[in-house]
């Protein structure tokens, strides 16, 4: 059976980490957060290597503001002036980024601890209930995420349902480091385009070519590359934090050489963020400097729901949706 372990409290309540395995792949998730605590795949010598970055504790990561391998929720990345338009009504949200709303605002699901439906060796699945007016969002979420070790690969489902119309944009958002630094490792992204932000590292509503541009990533491109061009939008956020729109299937391709690894990211999310850990500040709560990972989150266009040009996380009433994302391993 899966290993369920008693770590910590936190705000009085238990958390626990359930790790799941099948001898090629383990994770261990936190029901703070439904947060990816570690991920361990077999390196070119055949050991089990970690390959995400991780805090000494949960309660540390919940407290960074890095956002470390949690779910997020109930919309991944910025919403502009902390506000949207439904159905003519004005919803004003929480807003944590500025006079923005980052990562579901303040009090994000990477902060609240999940209840655990099931578990088993190779699976575990978790569900959160966010109240009507949760963060300023409208309508009762019931959201489930499950993790599902199979083959070489690591699954994530998610899904849910509303009782009114809302938003529902998740992603999970894992740093990966697969050797000693991110900058040798290569990355393909299957986009032609991405979005350019403004100062606050909210998209303009803009889409441009990546074609000679530092975030031309259709072929294999070292992560070092170009992340201290002087190309404006990589000036602007102190390397990669910009949103990708996918082409299709595979949506991400890395390969490091110091260890062998490869991975493979599929998902049906329409558009794929690439943040370089620019602002991460080391200090007793936070261990890590500027870089030393890099995150890949598959999700909706940031501020989607103010442009009719994306496609729209609008959930409407009594419908279900499922979003899933892949990550498989060589």
């Amino acid at each position: 059976m899966v290993t369920k372990k008693l770590i910590e409290q936190y705000n009085e309540r238990d958390v626990h980490r359930y790790v799941i395995s099948n001898g090629r792949v383990e994770a261990a998730i936190t029901d703070l957060g439904a947060a990816i605590e570690y991920l361990r795949v077999k390196d070119s010598n055949g050991d089990m290597r970690d390959i995400c970055l991780t805090f000494e504790r949960p309660s540390l990561r919940a407290t960074s503001d890095t956002y470390c391998g949690a779910v997020i929720g109930r919309v991944a990345n910025r919403i502009a002036g902390a506000a949207f338009v439904l159905n003519g009504q004005t919803y004003k949200l929480s807003a944590n980024d500025g006079a923005n709303t980052l990562h579901g605002g303040a009090e994000g699901f990477d902060k609240r601890i999940f209840d655990v439906l099931h578990y088993e060796q190779n699976f575990v699945e978790l569900c959160l209930v966010s109240p009507d007016g949760d963060q300023g969002f409208p309508g009762t979420l019931t959201f489930t995420v499950s993790f599902c070790i199979e083959g070489d690969s690591l699954l994530v489902k998610f899904s849910a349902t509303s009782d009114k119309d809302t938003l529902f944009a998740p992603t999970i958002h894992p740093y990966f480091c697969f050797g000693e630094s991110i900058y040798d490792t290569e990355l393909k992204i299957n986009a032609r385009y991405y979005t350019p932000t403004d100062g606050a590292g909210v998209p303009t509503g803009e889409i441009v070519s990546v074609t000679n541009t530092p975030f031309d990533f259709t072929s294999f491109k070292r992560i070092g590359a170009d992340i201290d061009s002087t190309y404006p939008q990589i000036r602007q956020s102190r390397g990669y934090d910009h949103n990708f729109i996918l082409d299709g299937s595979p949506a991400l391709e890395v390969k490091d050489a110091a260890t062998g690894i490869r991975m493979t990211l599929t998902t049906d999310f329409p558009a794929l963020q690439f943040y370089t850990g620019n602002y991460f500040q080391k200090n007793d709560v936070c261990p890590y400097s500027p870089r030393q990972g890099f995150a890949v989150e598959p999700q909706y266009v940031p501020n989607a729901v103010n442009f009719r040009r994306f496609s729209s996380p609008v959930l409407k009433k009594g419908e279900k949706r499922e979003h899933i994302i892949r990550y498989v391993f060589e």
